[in-house]
This record gives structure tokens, sequence and C-alpha cells, in this order.
């Protein structure tokens, strides 16, 4: 499907919107012209009266009236044009259809993009998890065959017997990680995630 189908609505939408403004805006101009009349044609029949021109008066009073019919018509064009439907139900039904057919392609797509990414993050978090769990193991050997730790690196703190400072070294081997490490918060998040997503891939 064509990825305008969007634009062409909007574009669509705006040319309706301004041809019925349009309409709207020469119907205002209209009516004041005609209250504009009706008001001198009011002011021509006061001078009538006061001169008593019958004939003066006579073409006022009907310039007035035809003013007063053209305003009345007016208004009720303005309230058909302002209340009136843009299309016909069949034609809105069938833009709607099409931005409905478009949404479902694009939800198609981007499942397909996103098992995409999903097999990178899932390749990403592997590779990520595999080396930390073969550097545990490195410091589980080192400690175990190579040297003892007895540095807690900020984690806990020991008063030293013999000069009574505080410090981070225990007299005792300790573990470097107390309990198992298997990587940082932002990789379990994403590893939660891909295992709840993996419907999608």
């Amino acid at each position: 499907m064509a990825e305008n189908v969007l634009q062409e609505v909007k574009a669509k939408m705006k040319e309706l919107r301004e041809t019925k403004q349009a309409e709207l805006d020469k119907i205002h101009r209209m009516t004041e012209d005609a209250l504009n009349k009706i008001e001198a044609a009011g002011l021509a029949m006061k001078k009538a009266t006061e001169e008593m021109n019958e004939e003066d008066y006579a073409a006022a009073k009907e310039a007035k009236q035809k003013a007063t019919t053209a305003k009345e018509m007016y208004d009720k064009r303005y309230k058909q044009i302002a209340a009136q439907e843009y299309i016909s139900e069949e034609e809105s039904d069938k833009i709607i259809d099409s931005l409905l057919a478009f949404e479902n392609q694009l939800a198609a797509d981007f499942k397909k993009d996103l098992a995409e990414e999903l097999k990178k993050l899932k390749a990403l978090y592997k590779g990520y998890a595999d080396t930390v769990q073969d550097t545990e193991n490195t410091i589980r050997s080192w400690e175990q065959s190579i040297h003892r730790n007895y540095n807690s690196r900020g984690a806990s703190y020991w008063t030293n017997p013999d000069t009574g400072e505080t410090t981070t070294r225990s007299a005792t081997p300790i573990p470097v990680h107390r309990l198992p490490y298997t990587g940082c918060n932002e990789a379990h998040q994403l590893k939660e995630y891909i295992d709840k997503a993996a419907g999608l891939y």
C-alpha cells in the first residue's frame, strides 16, 4: 500500500475545509453588504419622511425590504452550509476504510521490522551475558587457583585490630561477589522483554 495514503487524506481534508470556509466567508460578506443596505435604506426612509417625499420613501422602503429578504436568505444558506456534511457517507466510509487498511499495513511492517531488531537485541544480549559469565568464571578460578580475595571494594568495612583503622580488607578470604553477578540491570530488563516478546521473532 502506498505510504502517501495518510498525506492524501490530509490534503483532501484541507481542500474540503478550505472550500467550505470560502463559501461561508462569501456568505458572511454578502450578509454584511445586506446589513449595510438595510441601514442605508433606513436612513433614506427617515430622510424622505422628514422631507415628505413619497417617491423616495417608497424606493427606500422597497430597498430595505429587498435587503432584509436577502439577509434572511443568506442566514439560512449559511446555516445549511455550516451544518451539511462535506461528502457523502459512502465516500466517507471509503476514506476511513483506506486509513484503517493503512494502519493494518503499518502494523504488519512494524512487526516485521521489530522482529529483525529483536533478533539483533537477542544476539547483543547473548554476547554480553556470555562474556559476563566467562568473566565471572575467570574471577572464581583466579580466587581458587591463583590468589584468594580479601578486598570488599567498598562493600564492607572492618576495623584493623592492629591499628584501629577501618578498612575494606577482610582478615579472611571473601568472594568477589557474594551473590552471583549476571550483568547490569539494563541487560536484565532487556532479557525480560526479549523473553516476553519471544513470539514476535
